[in-house]
C-alpha cells in the first residue's frame, strides 16, 4: 500500500467524504487562494482592517495625550466691569490664574453710585469684588476709624481702613458738590487671597500689598468718573495702610 504524502496542504481541501485531497487540473492540491474564495474574504480586505484598527489606535492616543480648552492660558479683557476698570490693573491679581473670567453686576455699576453697585470678578482661584456708595453726610473720621481697626489707611485726602476677616479696604473720597460740601464717596474693594486672620501668614503680606495698590487705582479711577474736585489731589501709588488702636 502506497502512502500518500501531503505537503504544506490546507486541512480545509480535504474531501472528508473520500479521504482524499481535492486537486485542480494541474494536479496540485488546492491552494490559499481556493480557501480565501472559500471564505468569501479578499486578501485586501484583510490588510483595510488591520489599518482601521492602527488609526483608531492612534486617534485615541491622540485625543487622551493633547490639551483640551480648559487648559488654555488664562486672560483678562482690556477692560472689566463694564468698562470702569483696565483689565491690567489686576493682572497681579490673578497671575497663575485657571479657567474663564466670570463678571457679576449689581445695581448698575458703576453707575449710580447712590444704589450701592457691585461689580465682581472670578476665576478658578481668585475673586475681587467692587462696592461704592455716595454718602451725603460723610462717613467715619480718621479718629472713629483708628480706634475701630488695627489697620486704617490714608491716600491724599481720602481715609479709610483695612479690615483682614472680610479682606477689603475702604476709603471715604472727599467728593463736595455746590449744595452738599460735605459728599463723600465710600469705596470698597475686596480680594480673597487678603482675608485672613494673621497679617503674618505666609502669602498675606504681598496678597494686602495688591489689594492696597489696586484700590488706589479704584479711588482715582471713580473720583475721575463721578467728576469730584478732589480727585487730582489724591496721589499715585498704593493706599498706605498704618497700626491703628482697634481690634477688626
Amino acid at each position: 500500500m502506497k502512502e500518500s504524502k501531503v505537503a504544506c496542504t490546507d486541512p480545509m481541501s480535504v474531501d472528508f467524504a473520500s479521504g482524499k485531497i481535492q486537486e485542480d487540473g494541474s494536479g496540485q492540491g488546492a491552494g490559499m487562494d481556493d480557501v480565501r474564495k472559500g471564505s468569501g474574504i479578499r486578501p485586501g480586505k484583510y490588510i483595510i482592517l488591520a489599518v482601521a484598527v492602527v488609526v483608531v489606535i492612534v486617534t485615541s492616543v491622540t485625543w487622551w495625550l493633547w490639551p483640551t480648552s480648559e487648559e488654555e492660558e488664562f486672560t483678562l479683557p482690556a477692560k472689566v466691569c463694564r468698562g470702569a476698570f483696565s483689565g491690567r490693573a489686576l493682572d497681579s491679581l490673578f497671575e497663575k490664574e485657571t479657567g474663564k473670567l466670570r463678571t457679576h453686576i449689581y445695581r448698575d455699576f458703576p453707575d449710580s453710585p447712590g444704589e450701592h453697585p457691585v461689580c465682581e470678578l472670578s476665576a478658578d482661584v481668585n475673586k475681587v469684588a467692587f462696592r461704592v456708595e455716595k454718602r451725603s453726610e460723610g462717613g467715619e473720621s480718621r479718629e472713629e476709624l483708628k480706634a475701630e481697626y488695627k489697620h486704617v489707611g490714608e491716600l491724599g485726602p481720602a481715609h479709610g481702613a483695612y479690615s483682614r476677616s472680610s479682606g477689603t479696604i475702604s476709603l471715604y473720597i472727599p467728593c463736595p458738590a455746590e449744595e452738599k460740601p460735605h459728599l463723600e464717596i465710600f469705596v470698597n474693594v475686596g480680594f480673597n487671597a487678603a482675608q485672613i486672620d494673621d497679617v503674618h501668614a505666609k502669602g498675606a503680606k504681598k496678597a494686602v500689598r495688591k489689594l492696597a495698590h489696586l484700590t488706589g487705582y479704584t479711588a482715582r479711577t471713580l473720583a475721575h468718573k463721578y467728576q469730584c474736585e478732589g480727585a487730582d489731589e489724591l496721589p499715585d501709588g498704593p493706599v498706605q495702610l498704618r497700626a491703628g488702636d482697634g481690634k477688626l
